[in-house]
């Protein structure tokens, strides 16, 4: 999990992350605390740490975490294991995002016979107006708000870009590269069509959708 910010105001929405993705193979459980609470600040103190350790990861800087659902925005961080799958995703517009925790794998509930993908299950966390969402690891997460703070919540395009920069410096969980998108295109009822979007996503990948509020 690394750093995707998104925000829905009330004429735009405007979602930004990083492109880092990192695998470990197998466990190294200390490795990866030091990671994700902002011990280890670049790529060679991570290399050598985990040579240190006895650990071995891949690390790319190729992932796509948001994208463009139409005139909708989509953002997503990940979790992979052997056995499991955990993403957690919003949907956004001008005026309204949504909120949704994807499990798939071995633990995830079954979908029907004759669904697509390898099923799993979406379940809606929460569903927003306007306003600034991040999601990420412990260390990032306290560095956005820490920043959204500062510009007294005035968040923008330019503070999500502002951000990621920072984060890129600090970190070696999230890359120094980064892509942002933005949206002005308004819904006469954005909730519907984040809805929509969602259960599209289910039927194509064959997620089974719960809690729908």
């Amino acid at each position: 999990m690394s750093l995707v910010i998104a925000l829905a105001a009330g004429r735009e929405a405007v979602i930004g992350a990083d492109r880092r993705a990192i695998a470990f193979l197998g466990s190294c459980q200390k490795l990866e605390e030091e990671l994700y609470s902002g011990m280890i600040e670049n790529d060679q103190v991570l290399v050598d740490r985990a040579r240190e350790l006895g650990a071995t990861l891949q690390i790319s800087d190729g992932r796509e975490k948001v994208w463009r659902r139409g005139d909708l925005l989509v953002g997503e961080v990940t979790e992979v294991s052997a056995r499991l799958s955990r993403r957690r995703r919003i949907y956004l517009a001008p005026g309204a995002s949504l909120q949704v925790d994807i499990t798939s794998g071995e633990d995830a509930c079954t979908v029907g016979a004759g669904a697509k993908g390898a099923g799993g299950e979406a379940r809606v966390r929460a569903w927003d107006g306007v306003g600034c969402i991040v999601f990420g690891n412990r260390f990032t997460q306290k560095l956005a708000y820490e920043e959204v703070g500062r510009a007294d919540g005035r968040v923008n395009e330019a503070l999500i870009k502002a951000i990621l920069e920072k984060a890129g410096k600090r970190t070696a969980s999230v890359s120094r590269e980064h892509i942002v998108l933005h949206s002005n295109a308004q819904k006469a009822d954005p909730k519907a069509s984040l809805l929509r979007a969602l259960e599209e996503d289910c039927k194509e990948s064959g997620w089974r959708l719960c809690a729908l509020q």
